[in-house]
């Protein structure tokens, strides 16, 4: 029986090509021979696969709306035949979504009076979203796995969460309160986007008294 691509991944025909990735995420997350231990998992993971490559493809949904008919490419094998101008084995699946920017990260940042006079040099944790190394970002996993589905490692989506140290300059006279940026030292992009940046607010430290300590803790409670 001819496979209907649209009934296979539970879409509409007029469907976007947003929700057509979104529906192939779902689907491998459930039928993927590494999820799903099932008999049937690795044939319907297979029908799936052959699903997305020819709805994901602008020029192989155009003929199969035509004519019903999926191109030999996605039916004689998971692999996609070299051309020019495709991607190498191993590359990033080219993008269906819109590029999101990622997350902007918010610090702070605690000064002496001698740091803020003379500027100084200041390390500090965050934890941030990273590209994941293993799908390079597309939720997939890498192009020669013969059974593709969603990458392993991230779990479809995209990014890893990663507690680093990062190191800012303070400048020479840095008022209390003061808010620095760091560009591009955020959340990564999610498809393409560009990334996030950090914001440090700077903090001076009490220098003597009990009045002093609470007031630094009550602004570095609410400098965030």
């Amino acid at each position: 029986m001819k496979q209907d691509c649209y009934s296979t991944l539970g879409v509409p025909r007029t469907a976007s090509p947003g929700e057509i990735r979104a529906a192939y995420r779902r689907l491998a997350r459930l039928y993927h021979p590494d999820l799903n231990s099932g008999s049937e998992a690795e044939a319907r993971m297979q029908q799936i696969n052959d699903a997305y490559a020819t709805l994901s493809d602008p020029d192989r949904r155009r003929q199969y709306d035509l004519h019903g008919t999926m191109s030999s490419a996605t039916t004689t094998g998971s692999r996609r035949p070299s051309r020019t101008g495709a991607p190498r084995r191993g590359a990033a699946r080219p993008r269906e979504s819109a590029p999101q920017k990622g997350e902007d990260l918010e610090v702070c940042v605690l000064v002496s009076a001698r740091d803020a006079a003379r500027g100084a040099r200041k390390s500090f944790l965050v934890e941030r979203m990273e590209t994941c190394p293993r799908c390079r970002g597309t939720g997939l996993e890498p192009e020669e796995i013969a059974i593709a589905g969603r990458c392993w490692r991230c779990g479809g989506e995209q990014r890893l969460g990663r507690l680093l140290r990062l190191n800012a300059t303070i400048p020479a006279g840095v008022a209390d309160g003061s808010r620095l940026r760091l560009r591009g030292q955020g959340g990564a992009g999610i498809d393409g986007g560009a990334n996030g940046h950090v914001y440090i607010t700077a903090r001076f430290a009490p220098n003597r008294g009990l009045g002093h300590v609470f007031s630094f803790i009550m602004r570095h409670l609410f400098c965030r």
